[in-house]
């Protein structure tokens, strides 16, 4: 898994030839109309390593999310979970201390560093860390993508089984107002169960607060009631 992620440029490579193949476009024309220069794509299958921000460029523009913003809201979703310092991140995922803070200035890192500090993310975060990392990051889980095999892409922000987390498994945490729309309650009610016990289960990361989607699961079933007139806290369970 981790060296998955951290073959991120392999990945653009693999979704820039196949997106050659499909739409039977000359790979110099690519690099003219997408960055102004033709000779990008052959340098590419050199080996050529790009910087972030070239390849979102050429992603857009063959119509692939890109992937820069997403990084970037995971580098400060990660900090903001794990409290671990800027610095110490830099240095011990790119060998640099002041990585986070170029990061923030608008530097853009090569694609393999970029996977380099995915891996090391992943590495150092739980499983529930990396789940909120990811509510965090998207803004909210990300919605079913329906797989696309027709044309083979195999773009490295695209996936195949709806949001997932840094881990590549399926996002299991709702923000606040995703729970409470699970629920049928309002963001308010969660809130004020936070308060007094009577809500499901929560999670919180630093100031985050999420919902394993199995707690809400769990605490609905044990208020499944047969009759209006049974009104005690867990209702009447039905075998």
């Amino acid at each position: 898994m981790v060296a998955a992620m951290n073959d991120l440029a392999a990945q653009f490579r693999d979704t820039v030839e196949a997106w050659l193949k499909r739409t039977g476009t000359p790979p110099a024309r690519l690099g003219q109309q997408a960055l102004g220069d033709p000779s990008f794509v052959l340098r590419l299958r050199r080996g050529r390593v790009p910087r972030l921000d070239t390849a979102d460029k050429v992603l857009t523009f063959i119509g692939k999310a890109p992937v820069g913003a997403a990084f970037r809201a995971e580098i400060e979703a990660f900090i903001e979970i794990t409290r671990t310092k800027p610095y110490v991140l830099g240095l011990d995922a790119a060998g640099d201390p002041s990585f986070v803070a170029r990061l923030r200035r608008g530097v853009s890192p090569r694609l393999d560093t970029v996977g380099r500090v995915r891996s090391w993310m992943a590495a150092r975060s739980s499983e529930s860390e990396r789940a909120a990392i990811h509510v965090i990051a998207a803004g909210e889980p990300a919605p079913p993508r329906r797989s696309d095999t027709n044309d083979g892409d195999a773009s490295p922000t695209d996936n195949k089984e709806g949001g997932t987390s840094m881990s590549g498994q399926p996002t299991k945490y709702l923000g606040t107002r995703e729970a409470a729309a699970f629920l049928g309650l309002s963001p308010r009610t969660l809130d004020r169960y936070r308060v007094t016990g009577e809500g499901p289960a929560f999670h919180k990361f630093g100031s985050r607060i999420l919902y394993a989607k199995a707690d809400l699961e769990a605490w609905a079933a044990a208020r499944r009631m047969t009759s209006t007139s049974d009104d005690r806290a867990g209702g009447r369970r039905v075998a």
